[in-house]
């Protein structure tokens, strides 16, 4: 037995195709396996076209990355286009912030924009990289100062397991840290921690049997590939994807 019961995608992976053919990529993704998507943007396609393709292919809108701009002057169209395909939650991709100050003034945004995202039905999130990972000027990592200033209940946050190893931060201890925090994980693995090179899920020096169950202690309910290099194809490296991380037990 497998130990997750299901595996979502997150279709940057796939943004060349997207842009050419959301059917077909979404098609693929239910043939590699995949039960679940999270998008970066829709396509152009209208949330009636959208919803049709996803049934098509009887797969689940888990989430949107929408970012924090489109969020501010679009909130209720992002919502009703989202409410109307299913999805499950709301996340903010990426966020510029060097100093504590920027934390402040993004943490004040992310909670005024929850009440609403929240109040709509979704979980409201936000999705590391590796620079949340640098220390203001008083030594404290700006993703744990954005954490500090916003609820857990308002702002989830969608660790990205290969980012934050990129920065050097021991995963299964944040994972614990934030324990109250974090609802989705994004599996990305790393060759090794010198090159730091973004590779297949089967191929590197993350442990994700170790990183799955943590996250299921804590209350992960999704986990999320997102592959931003390919050594042969998108296709294959997504199938083999799907088969190492079910193959877990």
């Amino acid at each position: 037995m497998s130990l997750i019961n299901e595996f979502n995608i997150q279709l940057y992976s796939l943004r060349e195709l997207t842009k050419k053919d959301f059917a077909g990529a979404l098609r693929m993704v239910r043939e590699a396996g995949y039960s679940g998507v999270e998008f970066a943007g829709y396509g152009d396609l209208t949330a009636v076209e959208m919803r049709g393709l996803l049934e098509q292919n009887g797969l689940t809108s888990i989430s949107s990355h929408v970012p924090l701009e489109r969020l501010l002057t679009a909130l209720e169209e992002e919502l009703e286009y989202n409410k109307d395909i299913g999805t499950q939650a709301i996340i903010v991709p990426y966020y510029t912030m060097k100093t504590g100050q920027e934390v402040e003034a993004l943490a004040k945004q992310l909670t005024s924009i929850a009440k609403t995202v929240r109040s709509a039905g979704f979980l409201f999130g936000y999705h590391n990289h590796a620079h949340e990972f640098e220390k203001t000027e008083e030594g404290v990592p700006l993703l744990d100062l954005l954490m500090e200033l916003t609820d857990p209940q308002d702002v989830a946050l969608e660790l990205d397991v290969y980012w934050a190893a990129y920065a050097g931060v021991d995963v299964m201890s944040y994972i614990e840290r934030h324990r109250d925090r974090i609802r989705m994980l994004h599996l990305k693995q790393m060759a090794d921690f010198e090159s730091k090179k973004c590779v297949d899920l089967d191929e590197g020096v993350l442990d994700f049997a170790e990183i799955i169950r943590k996250g299921m202690e804590v209350g992960v309910q999704h986990c999320i590939l997102e592959q931003e290099e390919f050594a042969v194809s998108a296709r294959q490296s997504i199938e083999k994807g799907y088969k190492h991380i079910m193959s877990l037990q």
